[in-house]
C-alpha cells in the first residue's frame, strides 16, 4: 500500500492561487476525491480526516526562485532554465560553512 499522500490538483492550484498571507490555515475541499484538505503552518498541505490532519507530499512555496515563470491553465508548475533552478535552489540547499 502506497504511504504517501498526494492531493488532487485542484486543491494545489486553489491554495496556489490565493495570496500568500490567506494560505496558513486556509480549507478547501476537493472536486476530484471529495476530502476536506488544510494549509497547515509548515505550508505543508493536509487532508483532514475526524479532524486530524494527514500531511500530504505538497507543500506550497512562500515564494518562487528568482527567474521562475508560474505557467498557468493546461502547463501547471513553474519554468525556469535548468541552470538557474541548480544554482539557487539545488546548490543552496546544502550545509552552509559557518568558517
Amino acid at each position: 500500500m502506497n504511504s504517501y499522500i498526494r492531493p488532487p490538483d485542484d486543491v494545489y492550484w486553489h491554495f496556489r492561487r490565493m495570496k500568500t498571507d490567506n494560505q496558513i490555515g486556509a480549507e478547501y475541499t476537493s472536486h476530484e476525491d471529495g476530502y476536506l484538505y488544510r494549509v497547515s503552518h509548515e505550508r505543508r498541505i493536509c487532508r483532514v480526516i475526524d479532524g486530524m490532519e494527514e500531511a500530504t507530499i505538497d507543500s506550497l512555496p512562500a515564494r518562487l526562485p528568482a527567474g521562475a515563470h508560474i505557467l498557468t491553465g493546461a502547463g501547471w508548475g513553474f519554468h525556469m532554465h535548468i541552470s538557474t533552478f541548480y544554482q539557487q535552489v539545488i546548490a543552496m540547499s546544502g550545509i552552509k560553512r559557518t568558517d
